[in-house]
């Protein structure tokens, strides 16, 4: 039998002029002229594709608050990470790296001590200075459990002193809130000399003001913005929940609570999952200034003839409320 013989070699490739480099690079890739088609290469094989899961939003958010019950957990080992801390004159830059960057309430002392007005503002003194003019405040609040929901059914009108004398009176029914100020500023301009301004913390705009009587209250509710109080007289109980309860404040209306009043053994009964939360209550005396971050549940409730502001024109961004999906 006849032993085969050696391949032949292969003919030099048409159209490389007998470049032997040329000619190694053509068939590494596989090109034979005996053949009539390169050979093919092998392909690395595709997984196939697999249907996504359909979305979960229940776990979703379960995580997210095992998240938030976790952390909670971790800052309540040290005592100054979980506390509500006091702080007097207060250095822009501490304000901005431990509390407002953080997002950590605070207690601020001495910033409002040559402010005029924590001693001039009586009720009497207001009258006479602001006198007849025109002002709006929140009215017709007794009874109706929506007021805060529905601000603008609570629009009043009448001159300053006659607000004043409700307001004496005591109770909840009539009070000068934040979101009367636009339509007030200019009737309530001259009481803007008595007042000086947190610098180290805010960039000169001016603050929204309020005014009440014994009894005022503002149900829980969180805000859309960083909010700087500023207590001038009188005095204010506020209770501070963090996010991370909010699961137990059945919040289904805005930014509101229908818990409404934490304090409320009768609302408490309706929503027993808000009775044992987290929470921290501080009390308001003229001077003080209280930094609450966006995001954290509050109620204020006013101990005395009360007047206060607030501010949201901080020195760095505070637009959270334009990206809120409400």
């Amino acid at each position: 039998m006849k032993k085969p013989g050696p391949t032949p070699p292969l003919p030099a490739l048409p159209g490389t002029g007998g470049d032997l480099r040329l000619q190694m690079a053509l068939r590494q890739i596989g090109f034979d002229p005996r053949q009539t088609e390169p050979r093919a290469q092998p392909q690395p094989r595709q997984a196939k594709a697999q249907p996504l899961p359909p979305a979960d939003d229940s776990r979703a958010l379960k995580r997210r608050e095992w998240l938030l019950d976790t952390m909670e957990r971790q800052r309540a080992l040290s005592p100054y990470a979980s506390g509500l801390l006091t702080a007097e004159n207060l250095s822009t830059d501490q304000f901005l790296h431990e509390f407002y960057a953080p997002g950590r309430p605070v207690v601020i002392k001495g910033a409002m001590a040559d402010w005029p007005a924590l001693a001039r503002w009586t009720p009497d003194y207001l009258a006479d200075l602001i006198g007849e003019a025109l002002v709006e405040f929140q009215g017709g609040r007794d009874g109706a459990g929506d007021y805060e929901l529905m601000k603008d059914r609570h629009r009043r009108r009448a001159p300053f002193r006659q607000f004043i004398a409700l307001a004496r009176d005591g109770g909840n029914d009539a009070y000068l809130t934040a979101y009367n100020s636009a339509a007030n500023g200019a009737a309530l301009a001259p009481l803007q000399a008595d007042l000086g301004h947190p610098d180290a913390y805010l960039a000169r705009a001016p603050g929204m003001l309020w005014i009440g009587g014994a009894g005022a209250f503002t149900p829980l509710h969180f805000d859309l913005t960083n909010n700087m109080l500023a207590q001038v007289t009188g005095a204010k109980q506020i209770i501070l929940i963090p996010p991370s309860q909010t699961r137990h404040l059945a919040h289904d209306r805005h930014v509101f609570s229908d818990v409404h009043d934490i304090t409320d053994p009768e609302r408490i009964a309706l929503y027993p999952a808000a009775r044992d939360l987290l929470r921290y209550e501080v009390r308001l005396t003229p001077g003080d200034l209280l930094f609450i971050p966006i995001g954290w549940w509050h109620q204020v409730r006013s101990e005395s003839f009360s007047t206060m502001l607030t501010y949201t024109g901080f020195r760095w961004p505070n637009a959270g409320h334009e990206t809120y999906p409400g």
